[in-house]
């Protein structure tokens, strides 16, 4: 039974259709990702479900008492709210409840008082009433894994990390029916991530999801709805059975397009001739050509091709010699040297805040080490896609932004093609090229951006956190050409599936200002972690159980066994002895002389 039903919806973006009459609906305990090009309209559809923007037509229906959380794509909240007030914002009645529960343990560990201590009293009688103990152990655990113990901070002074652990956080333990998420694994660490995995698995919630994690899809959504084409498409499996039947679904498309022009072929024969509408089968005739005519044709999905030629690399490309950094005291970089060759895939891994970023500013010269040397060759050329798309210049033409990168690209195929084709090239038609960049979608100025850094021609490219806001099938392109790409690349990202799809050799940052080098991608490197975990784990419960186990008792000697039978002897004298005297205390003779 459907908790929410879409009829009919549909919404434009200026001359932009997003979609059109679609209508699907959302069970209980359904999981389902939503996917599609960048700038189709998921993040638009997510809003108009969560009542957070209005469709152009059509109905949202929500089954009586069913709610809805939506964590956006990027975090909103109150600059002043502290992370306790932004977690339980929610109106619900149990969340409002062990809120002033929390907050009261918090002020009487601070400062007791008898008034503190019969307010407790109250509240947890409250807690009773309402059966939300087992309620108020599982927010306690999400909180937990989440890393969130120090709820008195202040909202504006949280990395964008923890921002979104904090609105993670306030969406998973809010008492609803339905949880929609957009982008919920962007600036996450691979630990949460896995840990937001096992989450959403094991949940009675319904989820709606936009994700560029294939893994995460794969491994929890029962049902993949994608927008093409202005309309939706239903399958009913996860991401690996999507991939099976979407390339049935088109070829059936294909063949469908065919067949109809092949009877079109005839039919427009036929009234070459003159036809005349002189009866009704004639006319019925007609009419159904001039439908074949004026039809919304199918075809395939237009294919980003990402192709440059390439500078030459130098013999020397990149060296860093035992660089070391620091911040406040904290060393997030020690003593660390290597000599980059060429065509190397290297991915960056680590918690954040463990000197990912600091590195890669290091290396392209963007900052200088506290100790050590960064040689970079004469003829190494950096393309620097950083996570936040810094360089975008919002109020400029999305040509006229390419063009500041080049006007023209070779590609490796030896032909020249403009700023504009490129721009098509990576699906963005002519009409919205003279559009400002600030009113693209947050997916589409990932791409241009992505395009931008590719005009120049890199021949190292460094990526940081490239998947985020890009959609699946840009990241399926963007895998194909980083494994023909003629130069280096470093890659720093918390998305499994793109790191194993293009890099073989891993920097691990341990946040102490350690790096590690490991060969192999990042499933080889997660194998690796949990084994070790799985040894530490062994060797931790057998020094428990050494510790615990009983001391094995030493065999008595013949002596030994000698004095303990007479002193259980004595003892048997000695207790009758005591009654004896209990007896004379207890009679009231007040003589003592025997």
């Amino acid at each position: 039974m459907n908790i929410v039903s879409v009829d009919k919806l549909s919404k434009s973006q200026g001359n932009k259709q997003l979609f059109k009459n679609i209508s699907f609906g959302i069970e209980e305990s359904q999981k389902i990702a939503l996917i599609g090009v960048n700038g189709c309209g998921k993040s638009t559809l997510l809003k108009i479900i969560a009542d957070k923007d209005h469709s152009d037509s059509g109905d949202v229906i929500l089954r009586k008492g069913v709610k809805i959380n939506f964590l956006e794509q990027i975090p909103i909240f109150k600059p002043d709210d502290t992370i306790i007030e932004h977690i339980f914002s929610s109106d619900s009645p149990k969340v409002q409840l062990i809120k002033n529960y929390e907050l009261c343990c918090e002020k009487i560990n601070k400062n007791y008082t008898e008034e503190l201590q019969e307010e407790l009293k109250n509240l947890t009688e409250q807690l009773d009433s309402l059966d939300a103990w087992h309620y108020e152990s599982e927010i306690k655990s999400v909180l937990s894994e989440l890393g969130l113990n120090d709820f008195s901070i202040k909202m504006n002074t949280l990395s964008g990390g923890m921002l979104k652990k904090v609105a993670l956080a306030q969406s998973l333990i809010d008492d609803v029916n339905l949880l929609i998420l957009d982008e919920p694994t962007n600036h996450l660490d691979i630990d949460t991530i896995q840990w937001l995995q096992s989450y959403l698995q094991k949940t009675n919630k319904a989820i709606l999801l936009v994700t560029h994690d294939r893994y995460l899809v794969d491994d929890i959504c029962t049902d993949i709805y994608e927008i093409d084409h202005n309309g939706i498409y239903q399958y009913n499996g996860n991401y690996s059975y999507y991939i099976e039947k979407k390339a049935e679904l088109e070829n059936s498309f294909l063949q469908e397009e065919q067949r109809i022009k092949s009877v079109l072929r005839v039919e427009l024969e036929w009234l070459k001739r003159g036809a005349k509408a002189r009866s009704t089968k004639q006319k019925a005739r007609i009419d159904r050509a001039n439908t074949m005519i004026n039809r919304e044709k199918y075809k395939a999905d237009e294919e980003i091709e990402l192709s440059i030629s390439g500078r030459r690399l130098g013999k020397k490309i990149l060296e860093v010699e035992n660089i070391s950094k620091s911040y406040s005291g904290k060393s997030v970089i020690n003593d660390f040297s290597y000599k980059f060759k060429s065509q190397e895939r290297i991915g960056i891994v680590g918690a954040n805040g463990s000197g990912k970023t600091t590195f890669l500013k290091l290396v392209t010269g963007n900052e200088t080490p506290d100790k050590g040397k960064v040689d970079i060759g004469i003829n190494t050329f950096f393309g620097f896609f950083d996570q936040y798309s810094t360089a975008l210049e919002l109020d400029m033409t999305v040509i006229d932004y390419v063009k500041e990168s080049a006007l023209f690209i070779k590609l490796n195929n030896g032909k020249t093609i403009s700023a504009s084709q490129m721009l098509e090239t990576f699906l963005f038609p002519t009409a919205i090229h003279y559009t400002t960049v600030g009113k693209l979608s947050g997916g589409e100025k990932r791409r241009l951006f992505l395009l931008h850094v590719l005009m120049k021609n890199p021949n190292f490219l460094i990526l940081d956190e490239p998947t985020n806001d890009l959609d699946i099938k840009t990241l399926s392109v963007l895998e194909d050409f980083l494994n023909d790409f003629p130069g280096c690349l470093i890659v720093v990202s918390h998305d499994r599936y793109f790191m194993d799809r293009v890099v073989d050799y891993l920097f691990v940052f341990d946040g102490q200002g350690e790096i590690k080098q490991l060969p192999g991608n990042y499933s080889d490197y997660l194998e690796e972690k949990r084994e070790l975990e799985e040894t530490l784990k062994l060797s931790i419960q057998k020094e428990v159980y050494a510790k615990s186990k009983p001391v094995e008792k030493k065999k008595l000697s013949f002596k030994e066994k000698y004095e303990l039978e007479n002193i259980e002897k004595e003892i048997d004298k000695l207790e009758k002895e005591k009654i004896e005297l209990d007896n004379n205390f207890s009679s009231g003779d007040s003589s003592f002389d025997n």
